[in-house]
């Protein structure tokens, strides 16, 4: 039996829109709260507050990688609704258990990563509240990954909203009227873990009953420890140059990065986060249909388009927005944003190009892939850094993300060939690097003004692949169909 385009679009837009939204949400909270961020912490500050996150971060990945990624591959695995939720209890239980001990054991370093990370031992109380937070999101990432799996994206959005409601109130209580800074933001992220943790996974555990089974863990484990080390070395190209930055520039310079790396990631939470939790289990269940590949290769395409179009947004508007949400000291964080922007997009590519790998169970060669790629960003890091500073960050991040997409295409491509279609994807690359290139030139005195023209300019975008006869037929009567209220937007509801 073959799949259909059409009704796999459908589908992908209507959840990953739901999706988009539960995504957005979340990143709602940081962008509200980035004018009291930048009112009430200095960029030294908003460095010691990016860097205790990102080193909880690391640690995360190496306890929860082994499971969760073999969450979805093994939930499939079964058709039956009370093996699904022996899954579902085994990964709990056993992150559960094994994750106490893991945070146990980190709280003795506290002290010695507080002095390594931010020059002070007197600052691991910021440590111990992170790892806290840390148990509790490690099993809320199993009870979202189920909400994923089972498609209710609408569950997904109201906690969502409760999650971001919940985190500003807490923000803004501990920041602004108990004046607790730093720590006042930690104190608010465990809270707000704490209550999701209550709010989602107790339900789902109720319901699936408290049962284990050491042979579905084993399997997970097999399948889950190579991804391990891949993890942990993509996390390292994701990180690690903030650590180099403070190193060989400071701490404040280490938070300006962080900003705009915050603002160059948004094509991917808000494009890339969504679509994939739609469509990486969505494509474990139909791959061996017989049209696939081809299939595969226009969703891409679709993909593409759609944080082609987010990422010319970000990079061209960041500066603006910088100066209506930030102080002053903040502003040059927009700078390596059109950078690190094009990396993560080319990053996005990963997780597309990754399905032949994923179906053969050929998990090592994401460690083979990602270890080699952290070898060459530590390399890049540590000759880029000194030199050229955020720059040289940005750059090798760059070269970093590039050679992980293209290492990952050639491996997975062995065991499953995806149609691409090249020549409409050079047309997408052509027409928004055209876009930027033009929007670069306009520079106006009035900054709303400036923000409007430039929002024209970006919206021409699917103008311009029009006129470059990217979309055939069958797409325009889709999109034209799309157009019509009675027939179109409402009925993928």
């Amino acid at each position: 039996m073959s799949i259909s385009v059409s009704n796999e679009s459908k589908l992908l837009a209507r959840h990953s829109i739901i999706y988009g939204i539960g995504a957005s949400v979340n990143k709602v909270a940081g962008f509200l709260l980035l004018p009291i961020y930048t009112r009430y912490l200095t960029t030294h500050d908003y460095g010691i507050k990016e860097l205790v996150g990102l080193s909880t971060d690391i640690l995360g990945v190496v306890l929860a990688a082994s499971i969760s990624s073999a969450f979805y591959r093994f939930y499939f695995e079964y058709k039956e609704e009370k093996e699904r939720n022996l899954v579902l209890s085994s990964s709990y239980i056993f992150l559960g258990a094994f994750g106490l001990l893991f945070v146990g054991l980190l709280s003795m370093s506290a002290p010695f990563l507080a002095e390594y990370v931010l020059n002070s031992s007197q600052l691991s109380v910021f440590f111990l509240i992170a790892f806290a937070s840390l148990w509790f999101q490690t099993l809320n990432g199993i009870g979202l990954n189920y909400l994923r799996v089972t498609m209710k994206s609408l569950q997904y959005v109201v906690l969502s909203f409760f999650r971001l409601f919940l985190a500003i109130g807490l923000n803004i209580y501990f920041i602004i009227f108990m004046d607790m800074g730093v720590l006042g933001i930690l104190i608010s992220t465990l809270i707000t873990s704490i209550v999701v943790f209550f709010i989602l996974n107790v339900p789902q555990l109720f319901r699936a009953g408290l049962r284990f089974s050491p042979v579905i863990v084993k399997e997970m484990l097999k399948f889950g420890i190579p991804m391990v080390p891949s993890q942990l070395g993509s996390f390292i190209v994701h990180v690690s140059d903030r650590f180099f930055i403070k190193s060989y520039c400071s701490i404040a310079d280490a938070g300006l990065y962080a900003l705009g790396y915050r603002f160059g990631g948004l094509p991917g939470t808000f494009v890339s986060e969504p679509f994939n939790q739609v469509w990486q289990p969505r494509r474990l269940e139909v791959y061996d249909q017989e049209n696939s590949e081809e299939v595969f290769g226009k969703i891409f395409t679709y993909f593409l388009v759609l944080i082609s179009f987010m990422a010319l947004g970000v990079a061209v508007l960041t500066r603006d927005v910088l100066m209506i949400m930030a102080e002053k000291e903040f502003w040059p964080a927009y700078r390596v944003v059109p950078i690190i922007v094009l990396a993560n997009v080319i990053f996005t590519f990963n997780y597309h190009f990754n399905m032949g790998i994923i179906i053969e169970k050929k998990t090592k060669y994401f460690a083979y892939i990602n270890a080699s790629n952290a070898a060459l960003n530590l390399s890049l890091n540590f000759l880029l850094i000194p030199r050229y500073g955020i720059y040289g960050a940005a750059f090798a991040t760059l070269i970093s993300y590039t050679y992980l997409s293209l290492l990952t295409y050639y491996f997975s491509n062995r065991f499953f060939k995806i149609d691409f279609e090249f020549l409409r994807m050079g047309k997408i690359l052509a027409a928004a690097t055209l876009i930027y290139a033009f929007s670069r030139q306009v520079s106006l005195d009035s900054l709303y003004a400036d923000i409007f023209v430039k929002l024209l300019i970006i919206s021409s975008f699917p103008l311009m692949l029009y006129f470059m006869k990217f979309y055939t037929s069958e797409e325009k009567t889709m999109i034209s169909a799309f157009m019509k209220p009675d027939i179109g937007v409402l009925k993928l509801w």
